[in-house]
């Protein structure tokens, strides 16, 4: 049988144009199915390599170190598939609907692998021949109500929350390690004096050599924040290579600063609150309902309208890990005198389909 005759023959190109939103449902099952089963891993590493060889990389074997970490890579996307299964087949979603969110899912789980793989075909080149020194920069993005994971090339942890954009060098090649956020991530930076990392979170520049942060950065919000689990870090103007330093956070604060006039503001806060999302957990905790509103729009992406700013004089305190959003809702109902009414999605013009909308009114006591 010809290597174009296999089941599984040519799934790379196929993944590629997924991610490109150009391949059709049953492209993307097949993308599912053979990402969930493990017995395909190295293919799917073998096919990468000669995928990304056609964009002029080394086509050299990987070394065992390499294989490793690969294989914690994959080993890491079959255990959020299984865990997508469980959700969808728990919600009791339709046939159409589990086929919408697969492909969702797919893009989300596979485009970090895709990304690892051009690091280590690159790494792999730089040892034959002179790669150029204009950085190569890599863009993740997450859908809105989708969270994601991965490794940058020094080894660093990095969870992505939804409606995010990162962006970051396929290989940190100079003196320090840049990147840029916009949305919200937590960090788990792999320690290393001599090359500090660098978040660029729109007006808030992060300095960093080794340590656990959490940093807001919402274009739609007026704060940017960060929220210091351990380790130190250094916030600072200008250029890092002849920086000014502004302030230096401890562990178990947050730095949070005004969009509109750059007033920065360090407070102790609950590290708990901030950096749950990426366990799929919702923490409030004496919460005003516009925090609350906020917070749930972004992890449902749907459109929740306060219409009675009296609302607002209530605090809630709660966590949720995998209630619905309908179970919230009346969750809410219960606790502080609410009531909702949910408006059906409106068809657009470009055939797609608006949020839906949720409208949450003081309730008569």
């Amino acid at each position: 049988m010809s290597g174009s005759d296999q089941p599984n023959s040519g799934m790379v190109p196929i993944v590629t144009k997924y991610l490109h939103g150009k391949c059709s449902k049953q492209e993307a099952q097949r993308v599912i199915a053979f990402m969930e089963n493990p017995e395909n891993d190295p293919e799917l590493q073998a096919e990468l390599g000669s995928h990304w060889n056609s964009e002029n990389f080394s086509s050299e074997v990987l070394s065992d170190g390499e294989k490793e970490i690969m294989d914690k890579v994959l080993d890491r996307l079959h255990r959020r598939i299984n865990i997508a299964k469980e959700q969808v087949h728990g919600n009791g979603r339709s046939f159409g609907k589990m086929i919408r969110f697969f492909s969702k899912v797919a893009a989300i789980l596979i485009l970090p692998l895709l990304a690892y793989s051009v690091f280590i075909t690159m790494k792999l080149n730089s040892g034959t021949k002179t790669v150029d020194k204009e950085l190569v920069w890599q863009t993740v993005k997450t859908p809105a109500g989708m969270q994601t994971d991965f490794l940058l090339p020094d080894g660093s942890h990095v969870w992505l929350n939804s409606g995010s954009v990162f962006k970051y060098p396929v290989s940190f090649t100079s003196d320090v390690r840049q990147v840029e956020l916009t949305g919200e991530a937590f960090f788990d930076v792999v320690k290393n004096p001599g090359h500090p990392f660098l978040v660029q979170a729109g007006k808030m520049n992060i300095a960093v050599k080794g340590t656990r942060f959490d940093v807001i950065n919402y274009p739609d919000e007026t704060l940017t924040e960060l929220i210091l689990e351990s380790g130190s870090v250094n916030l600072f103007s200008g250029k890092y290579s002849d920086h000014q330093s502004i302030a230096n956070i401890r562990p178990g604060q947050s730095a949070s600063l005004e969009n509109a006039n750059n007033k920065l503001t360090i407070s102790k806060v609950d590290i708990d609150k901030y950096t749950a999302w990426k366990e799929g957990k919702l923490i409030f905790k004496d919460d005003r309902m516009d925090e609350v509103v906020r917070k749930l729009n972004r992890w449902f992406n749907v459109d929740i309208v306060l219409k009675s700013p009296e609302l607002n004089e209530y605090v809630y305190t709660a966590t949720y890990r995998d209630e619905t959003l309908s179970q919230i809702l009346e969750l809410l109902t219960i606790s502080a005198p609410i009531r909702y009414s949910i408006s059906e999605r409106e068809k657009q013009s470009d055939n797609s389909y608006s949020k839906r909308k949720i409208v949450l009114t003081k309730r008569k006591i």
